[in-house]
């Protein structure tokens, strides 16, 4: 696991801009803290920062050539199967690394080797012979990559912070400014500067390195593509049950200490029970508990109870948030785009407290969207009796229950499925106005409708199947890659610490996406098939409990422990986007009266720290 970034100067480009390139590549070094090495191709300059997983030896450092010296590659992640792959490859290995089986492969088969690889992966491949550079992403977005293009230069990043600090000035993006403002991320490939994007998950991009054009974009896999089927019961529960553990087992390879993320829930004990059996000593894992929930519902009896049914060497952290104040900056700025998901920050700390003797860490991402394991996928299950029920907050005293049922209510009564899953999976009601915080002369920048267009685009997509698969798609599309494994992957690598999610495993995700509704959701039960499928491996008392969300306490937060600091980033904010006297009117009005605005005081908060990181560049 790693950090790769690239600079293809498509006219000729000052020395010295090559060398502040490798400069700012030095911000992310906590992808790979064991070896940085740098090449230069002609224009194309390539770096590679090493976190040594499998085949720790220096024979495998990157960038590395393939043994005919065709093709050379900077590569971040882990390809699982490369063994099997490496069965069918005529060339003679020399490491033990999937490095050079990833490399060895595309040199082999081309473009088509990518849909081979079950992994998860940013790389970047050049083509001696052909003058091509290759780009490519893993199929679910799991590791993330950058690319920003201008007349003069196409630049590529692990973390974007590397090309937002190389450049001398950049301007937002109105759109994406939009989106951030209804969910707290962007939503698709466009980010928050104007020529900067993500490479899509499932594609490959190939660019003529002698003009620098992209001339080919191609998704070599897509969820359209996915096949529907009706198994039987039993043969949906085998067949889970046998990818799952096949999957857990494929990813337990590595030769540095590897340790899993137990929270007491069903995604992560089911790993940990497949991992006990199939990784060959003691498992250590790990379980939580945060200051902000001490006296509330723990977890953690549930986590020991599995992790003594499975003998595993159990460690019991307890984490400090109370002075969040001083990683807050730190967390923005490794963002690279304002992000405002605040689990991020427990997150960190558990993965800062794992990275003391763990380099690898296996976690339950993808579980949730693969089985249907949130309420909301019982709520469109359900869909006409919560369009009816919900309306009866008309009668309800003014409480928490009642603007529940309110904003549940607009949303299950907009004119398209598109818009309810858009306004569904957005943190502000239909009937707020987020904009109202962003001053008069740059709201006039933005559109209205801009925010939703990924939403309602990618949801259309799947209009054919039933409004539990249309969700279930729409969020492994957008919310899975933009939120959740945006905020796994910068997280845990800021502390040089490589999370795998077995349940994105490309066998086991493809059948889970392939199996029909009433097999994930069933009579009000979340994630049935998977549950049945774990009947009798792990505790009843597990698959029985009710989920249990994590709720940071960004609303206490706000009132006390950063209210002080909220207000001084507001009063600061003088760049004309942000309208300061309107958040501060909040902000009070929050803390005194407890309004229902904490969200929206967030990502503002959030948005105010990333233009103070980068005041001086930021040109509109």
């Amino acid at each position: 696991m790693c950090g790769i970034a690239g600079l293809l100067a498509k006219r000729p480009l000052p020395e010295e801009r090559f060398e502040e390139f490798v400069r700012s590549s030095g911000l992310m070094r906590h992808r790979g803290p064991d070896n940085q090495s740098v090449i230069r191709l002609d224009n194309l300059l390539l770096i590679h920062q090493r976190l040594s997983i499998i085949d720790l030896d220096a024979r495998s450092n990157q960038p590395f050539s393939s043994a005919s010296g065709r093709h050379v590659t900077v590569y971040n992640g882990e390809i699982y199967n490369y063994r099997e792959i490496a069965e069918h490859l005529s060339a003679e290995l020399v490491t033990s690394s999937d490095t050079e089986v990833m490399l060895e492969s595309f040199e082999q088969d081309g473009v088509s080797a990518i849909k081979r690889w079950n992994g998860i992966f940013a790389a970047a491949i050049y083509d001696k012979a052909s003058k091509r550079l290759h780009l490519c992403r893993d199929r679910f977005g799991v590791k993330p990559l950058y690319v920003y293009e201008s007349d003069e230069v196409l630049a590529f990043a692990s973390e974007a912070k590397v090309i937002l600090d190389w450049l001398p000035h950049f301007s937002i993006d109105p759109k994406v400014l939009s989106q951030f403002l209804w969910f707290g991320n962007a939503t698709g490939r466009d980010c928050f500067v104007k020529g900067l994007r993500k490479v899509p998950p499932a594609t490959h991009l190939s660019i003529d390195a002698r003009s620098g054009s992209t001339t080919e974009e191609l998704a070599y896999w897509s969820l359209k593509n996915v096949a529907q089927i009706r198994p039987s019961q039993s043969e949906a529960v085998d067949e889970t049950r046998r990818l799952l553990e096949s999957a857990v087992k494929r990813q337990l390879v590595a030769d540095v200490p590897l340790g899993v993320l137990l929270s007491g829930g069903i995604d992560s004990s089911s790993i940990v029970a497949f991992a006990a059996r199939h990784y060959g000593k003691t498992l250590d894992t790990y379980a939580v508990e945060y200051d902000f929930n001490a006296g509330g519902v723990s977890e953690l009896a549930r986590a020991a109870e599995v992790a003594a049914r499975f003998g595993t060497n159990h460690t019991e952290l307890r984490i400090n948030t109370e002075h969040v104040e001083d990683i807050f900056a730190d967390l923005v700025f490794q963002y690279d785009e304002p992000f405002a998901d605040s689990a991020g920050i427990p997150l960190y700390l558990l993965a800062r407290e794992c990275g003391k003797d763990k380099r690898v860490i296996l976690q339950g991402d993808g579980g949730d969207e693969l089985f249907a394991g949130y309420r909301r996928y019982n709520v469109m299950s359900s869909y006409w009796f919560w369009r009816t029920a919900s309306s009866v907050f008309r009668a309800l005293p003014r409480n928490r229950w009642r603007e529940r049922l309110k904003r549940v209510n607009a949303i299950l009564n907009q004119p398209t499925r598109a818009r309810t899953i858009a306004f569904y999976l957005s943190e502000e009601a239909p009937y707020c106005q987020p904009f109202d915080v962003i001053s008069d002369n740059f709201r006039n920048d933005m559109s209205k409708d801009d925010w939703i267009e990924d939403y309602t685009e990618t949801a259309n997509e799947f209009e054919h199947l039933d409004r539990v698969q249309q969700l279930l798609y729409t969020d492994m599309a957008i919310l899975l890659p933009c939120r959740y494994l945006e905020k796994v992957d910068k997280a845990t690598m800021r502390c040089s610490v490589e999370a795998r999610v077995p349940f994105l495993d490309n066998d086991l995700a493809e059948f889970a996406l392939s199996l029909p509704a009433d097999l994930k959701v069933r009579r009000g039960k979340k994630k049935f098939i998977l549950k049945k499928a774990l009947d009798g491996l792990v505790p009843a008392s597990v698959l029985n409990a009710p989920k249990r969300g994590f709720d940071v306490p960004v609303r206490q937060w706000l009132t006390d422990g950063l209210y002080d600091f909220a207000r001084q980033q507001f009063v600061a904010h003088d760049m004309g986007i942000l309208d300061s006297d309107r958040l501060l009117s909040l902000l009070d009005s929050h803390r005194d009266e407890g309004s229902g605005s904490t969200a929206l005081l967030w990502k503002c908060l959030v948005l105010a720290q990333w233009f103070e990181t980068y005041r001086g560049k930021i040109t509109r």
